[in-house]
């Protein structure tokens, strides 16, 4: 990559504007997961922390992606949760972040249900579906399997009101509204790399 290519990302990445974004998405990923989640089970927990996550690395690419799931992370579990921070773990969220943008980079037409499932479902099955049970197995010594049948289902479901949701907002055009993102919203296609752009 050409460096004055890789200098204008850096710029954009950490402009005011992007890093105050940023910033709202990873205290909204805290409230989400730490907040208005709930823990029916000792090793389940429902709730849609990812979601910001998911957003920040679709708007902004997989470091910005990456970097708000680390921070929320680690910022939600040493301030807001009972158990220490353990790092395995934190390797979900940042799946979460990273992988739907790298996706879309090499996929053409964006603006359908199931191009948001080709972004979205992949980093869903390999992040919170399958490297939590193992993270799960690393810190508490329960077998992979035995964590697995109960806990899939329930975040296969929330995979699919996270992917409905990213959807929906997509659609609504309400990112191309707020000058955060030039390709997406109602008439164009949704870019994984998309980049930030502040004039209105």
């Amino acid at each position: 990559m050409p460096k004055n290519t890789v200098s204008k990302t850096s710029k954009k990445l950490f402009s005011t504007s992007t890093l105050v974004t940023l910033s709202l998405l990873t205290a909204l990923s805290i409230i989400l997961e730490r907040f208005l989640g709930f823990m029916p089970t000792p090793n389940i927990r429902i709730a849609f922390g990812n979601l910001p996550i998911i957003l920040a690395g679709l708007l902004f690419g997989p470091v910005a992606g990456g970097i708000v799931a680390l921070l929320s992370d680690i910022l939600g579990t040493t301030l807001f949760s009972s158990f220490p921070w353990f790092a395995p773990m934190a390797l979900t969220p940042v799946i979460m972040g990273v992988v739907p943008p790298i996706i879309g980079r090499f996929m053409r037409k964006r603006t359908s249900i199931v191009t948001f499932i080709a972004l979205i479902l992949p980093a869903e099955i390999l992040g919170p579906i399958v490297w939590s049970n193992v993270s799960l197995q690393m810190l508490n010594g329960v077998p992979f399997m035995v964590n697995f049948p109960l806990r899939a289902p329930v975040k296969l479901l929330i995979a699919v009101v996270d992917i409905l949701l990213v959807f929906l907002l997509y659609k609504s055009g309400v990112f191309r509204a707020l000058g955060l993102d030039k390709f997406g919203g109602k008439s164009s296609e949704l870019r994984g790399n998309a980049k930030v752009h502040s004039q209105r």
